[in-house]
């Protein structure tokens, strides 16, 4: 008998309706594999482009949010300018020659000149001509008579100037003497100012920038300046702008280029900044994204070709194998004819020796659930590393199963029954109902179960837990539960703790802008007075509570050392010897808030003294001691300056600005009390301050003390 009569004498027998065979399964394989990768791929690539398209949009929006800053910053240093120039003590008295000798170097940005001009139109000088010239009275008498009615800064929009033909701007500030509106201040800005801000902004060749006033009108320009300046934006911009503050839209320039255009408006000016990409280089990121999905199209086209050559390969030996197979079935001998396929090969030899391969399965199912256990275990590590309990609960059955850690996030011992109703009775008594509304929801939606609570535990402290959860259908229908809980009072506490930090965080800088505010209106004041050196002092005052404020953060506002907070501010004025300031006095922790009132009132004594009194010579020293007076009630901490060395002083005529503000940040603040005495041999200062108000910790350390009192 030859091997083909061999395997012939059976056909094998189908089941009834089996019309599918081996390579129609090969064939749907291949398509079922390759086609959700390429609907995959496809909606990748998408979603990759739509992402790149978003972030493109959202840095280019940013990135005219930034320009548009800038614009406000070019814009509010002009009329920063033009309110220090309308303090000016020239114009109060009238000497308009030596005014606009000032105006000409206040140092607006070129090209621009400042105008003085009266209510009624009458331009009494112009920087752009020499002073004394003859001028025409204005023509912008709509724009003067806002400004008289506002009393505040206006900037116009875009106009062609009657007297030069130059495209420009007008900022326009009233200068108040005697609260009336005396006369106008007005800057007239060219084009070229804007022009600059934009070229430093190192703007692409191919985009396109620009500056809009409130009419729509282009101000300035990176392409084409010359040509556009002075025309209106295109409807789609202007309408754009007229709806939202900031956005972008599809648009096309003036010259007829295909844009994504970026805006942001000004909220102080009205002035929008623009910004338009070309189209071409949005999609850019399309056409990279499309050439890689054809490229994966044609690796899997490629792959579906091969994959159809190894079909065939695989179904001619599966049929000689199926062949063998009901041979065996038969009772039949097999041959051992190749297949020309290793692994079906083997399946022939493993045929052969069925029982060797139940030893071997036999053997790899205790594998396989000795690796079952090993995963249990590190599960089980895993959750008690994380103090992570894991519960599981039945209600049908009541059943309520708990790792030992779950019981210990309770309070309950390893070995100490834990059912339901004893967790029930741990929750606390205001937070009961949401745990039953969150497990109800849970289980009627089949969701998960994410719920926090605070528990009591048998020793009656209150614990935070937090519970999360899944649903679980078991094999008779019944639902279950399964989760794991965590103890996570650590956690609120901190929370807590944060946003106390915050509060107080916010009630410092409050404070710290207080001060600032009445040192700022203070010095105003001495400025309206005439005094021309207040500003100065104004930044020295402002620097003194810069270094305090670096002094606080260095202790995390936690307070600081009396004598840290005088070398602060002293050490510039100290000699290599450290002689010539001397500082005696025990060790106290001040609050924050003495620390900025005390630093701002040393920061006065040392520059009067360096500027009249005894930090003036060489000679000249000193002596700074502080004491606390325990036995007072209530107890103060009291602090004397007193000056020796220099020149003769005589008591002042009036109170200077610095003593005001000495006593106005001690008084108000601080409760303090501060007394001035002006010898002819230095100034003596002694400031005193109930010690509840300044001091950290109200108690001195004995050593302290006895030194206080020597």
């Amino acid at each position: 008998m030859s091997g083909q009569d061999h395997l012939s004498p059976k056909k094998p027998i189908l089941p009834i309706g089996s019309r599918t065979s081996l390579r129609q399964v090969l064939w749907g394989l291949v398509f079922a594999l390759t086609l959700p990768a390429v609907l995959i791929a496809a909606i990748g690539f998408y979603s990759g482009y739509r992402a790149e398209r978003e972030g493109m949009d959202q840095r280019l929006q940013e990135t005219t949010r930034a320009l548009s800053l800038s614009l406000d910053r070019e814009i509010e240093k002009s009329e920063m300018a033009l309110h220090v120039l309308a303090l000016s003590p020239y114009i109060a008295s009238s000497d308009f020659g030596a005014f606009h000798q000032q105006a000409r170097e206040v140092g607006l940005a070129s090209p621009s000149w400042v105008a003085l001009i009266e209510p009624d139109g009458k331009i009494r000088l112009n920087t752009r001509v020499p002073y004394g010239e003859p001028l025409s009275d204005s023509t912008r008498r709509t724009a003067l008579a806002k400004v008289l009615e506002t009393r505040k800064a206006q900037l116009s929009d875009l106009y062609i100037g009657p007297a030069t033909g130059q495209t420009l701007i007008t900022l326009d500030v009233p200068v108040i003497i005697g609260e009336k509106v005396a006369y106008i201040l007005s800057a007239a800005i060219g084009t070229e100012v804007f022009q600059r801000l934009i070229a430093d902004q190192r703007i692409a060749a191919d985009w396109n920038a620009a500056v809009l006033d409130r009419s729509g009108r282009i101000v300035a320009r990176s392409r084409s300046p010359e040509r556009y300046v002075g025309q209106l934006a295109s409807p789609v911009v202007r309408d754009a702008i007229s709806t939202s503050t900031e956005g972008n839209m599809q648009s096309v320039t003036l010259d007829n280029v295909p844009v994504r255009t970026y805006f942001s408006k000004s909220s102080a000016y009205g002035w929008t900044f623009v910004l338009s990409v070309p189209d071409t280089e949005i999609f850019a990121s399309l056409q990279r994204s499309l050439f890689w999905l054809v490229i994966m199209v044609g690796c899997i086209l490629i792959g579906v070709a091969l994959a159809a050559i190894l079909s065939r390969l695989v179904a001619r030996p599966v049929d000689q194998l199926v062949a063998a197979a009901h041979a065996l079935g038969a009772g039949q001998s097999v041959t051992g004819a190749t297949t020309r396929v290793l692994e079906f090969d083997t399946i022939q030899k493993a045929v052969a020796e069925a029982a060797s391969d139940i030893r071997k399965q036999a053997q790899e199912r205790e594998v396989v659930l000795a690796g079952i256990a090993e995963s249990e275990a590190r599960l089980r590590l895993a959750l008690s590393a994380g103090d992570l309990g894991s519960w599981e609960y039945t209600p049908s059955k009541g059943e309520f199963i708990t790792s030992v850690m779950c019981r210990a996030n309770f309070g309950r011992r390893p070995d100490e029954p834990f059912s339901y109703e004893d967790l029930l009775a741990a929750i606390h008594p205001d937070d009961r109902q949401r745990q039953a509304e969150a497990v109800a929801r849970a289980i009627e939606n089949r969701s998960t179960l994410h719920v926090e609570y605070r528990a009591i535990w048998p020793d009656h402290s209150e614990h935070w837990i937090r519970i999360s959860g899944r649903v679980r259908g078991g094999k008779d229908g019944s639902l279950s539960l399964v989760g794991v809980s965590q103890d996570i009072t650590a956690r609120r506490l901190a929370d807590e703790r944060q946003g106390l930090l915050l509060h107080e965080l916010n009630h410092r800088v409050k404070n710290t802008l207080a001060t600032v505010q009445s040192v700022a209106a203070m010095t105003r004041r001495s400025a309206q007075d005439g005094d021309l050196l207040a500003w100065d002092a104004f930044l020295g005052r402002l620097q003194g509570l810069s270094k305090t404020h670096d002094l606080l953060t260095a202790t995390q506002w936690q307070g600081a050392l009396l004598e840290d907070v005088l070398k602060n501010e002293l050490e510039p004025y100290q000699d290599a010897m450290r002689q010539r300031i001397r500082l005696r006095g025990p060790q106290i922790n001040l609050q924050p808030s003495a620390v900025l009132a005390l630093g701002l009132a040393i920061h006065e004594l040392a520059t009067n003294a360096s500027k009249y009194g005894s930090l003036t010579v060489p000679e000249g020293k000193v002596n700074i001691m502080w004491a606390v007076t325990p036995s007072l009630n209530p107890p103060i901490l009291i602090v004397e300056w007193v000056e020796s060395g220099g020149p003769s002083v005589s008591p002042p005529k009036r109170q200077g600005f610095g003593t005001k503000l000495i006593q106005r940040g001690l008084a108000q603040q601080l409760g303090g009390e501060i007394k001035l005495a002006f010898e002819p041999e230095g100034i003596r200062c002694v400031i005193t301050f109930p010690i509840k108000n300044v001091m950290v910790d109200g108690e001195v350390e004995e050593e302290d003390k006895r030194r206080a009192a020597s």
